[in-house]
């Protein structure tokens, strides 16, 4: 049977990385806002031309969270589906089922969200991580996974990623303004036998992290302060140092995608499409020209949904996958990079089509 090699490269994998690990993807769910605002709109909003953003960002429109929605309650409704895609009940999962999730939404201080989303969705026996961080940490969750596969340490993970941020910026802010949307995905990892039909080989990973890039993005703490209502935080909008961010980034993401590379025994032309985290279009066009990866070979739902964070790249995953673009034989790969600064890579063979049935995962 033909298969399909597809090559994952986001912000946050391990430098050791690891070889030839059998993992079945069992479900993949997603949800994004119900909200949309037009990036045309935003534009006048902001005394711009109408098509300045778009010119800008290659970005047309942004899904929003919704009256009643935030981050909490996309990702659970995500974590729902990919565990009725995987035909799992969450009362059913125990000690071996680890839930890792990254939430990057402004929801509450406590507890952490990993745990308020493993009792909103019942998941109350099982063991849950919570990780920090926003667009890279998924390929760090991978290799994570991986890790606990190959040791015998849990039969199953659950990677699971939210995304919120529009609470936090500045709507007179051209440099962020235009580029955010709201979203969540969630997938069922588990360790995988040579015939299993859901199965792909994990290749390779490589993740590495440029701390001197930590004040590209930022949300700084002015002032806490307590009296008898509570605790009030002073907190500024979120500050972005776009350019900066692509430097770095042109820097670092070309060294994880080399190693991995490497890690896999492939060259650069061994794959067919590039599944990406987004940032935004032009931000992708810059780093694939880097690659030397045609566009043409880069599906870009950012320009509908805007940049989602963490749950970016697993979101693109699922619609590419909606849409039939994962079938036999067809060589892929993921990217995407993110503040910190993280970027990371893992190369990743599929053994069999992995189209979503209509409704399982979607939005």
């Amino acid at each position: 049977m033909a298969s399909i090699k597809v090559f994952l490269l986001h912000a946050g994998m391990s430098e050791t990385g690891v070889s030839g690990m059998e993992i079945a993807m069992r479900g993949i769910g997603y949800q994004v806002g119900g909200g949309k605002e037009l990036n045309a709109d935003a534009a006048v909003r902001l005394g711009l031309d109408r098509d300045w953003l778009v010119q800008r960002t290659g970005i047309r429109a942004r899904r929003m969270c919704a009256e009643g929605e935030d981050a909490s309650t996309l990702a659970a409704d995500a974590l729902g589906k990919a565990l009725r895609s995987a035909g799992l009940e969450a009362d059913r999962l125990g000690q071996e089922t680890v839930l890792v999730h990254i939430e990057n939404g402004f929801v509450n201080l406590a507890p952490p969200a990993a745990v308020a989303l493993a009792a909103r969705t019942g998941l109350t026996d099982v063991r849950v991580l919570g990780v920090d961080g926003v667009c890279s940490e998924p390929m760090t969750v991978l290799d994570l996974a991986s890790s606990l596969f190959e040791t015998g340490r849990a039969d199953r993970v659950v990677l699971s990623a939210a995304f919120d941020y529009e609470r936090v910026l500045d709507p007179t802010d051209a440099g962020t303004v235009g580029l955010f949307g709201a979203g969540a995905c969630a997938v069922v990892l588990e360790p995988a036998a040579a015939d299993d039909p859901r199965r792909f080989t994990l290749l390779g990973t490589a993740w590495r992290t440029d701390a001197q890039g930590a004040g590209l993005g930022v949300i700084p703490v002015r002032r806490l302060h307590r009296d008898a209502r509570g605790v009030h935080i002073d907190a500024g909008f979120y500050a972005m140092d776009g350019q900066g961010l692509t430097r770095i980034g042109l820097r670092a993401v070309p060294l994880v995608y080399q190693d991995v590379l490497r890690r896999a025994a492939w060259r650069p032309d061994d794959f067919d499409l590039v599944i990406a985290h987004q940032p935004n279009v032009k931000l992708l066009e810059i780093l694939m020209r880097k690659l030397e990866i045609p566009m043409r070979m880069v599906p870009t739902p950012v320009e509908e949904l805007g940049n989602m964070g963490p749950a970016s790249l697993l979101i693109n995953l699922a619609i590419a996958m909606e849409k039939g673009l994962i079938k036999n034989g067809t060589k892929v790969m993921l990217l995407a990079f993110g503040l910190g600064f993280s970027c990371g890579a893992a190369a990743i063979e599929f053994h069999s089509d992995f189209s979503l049935r209509q409704g399982s995962a979607g939005k």
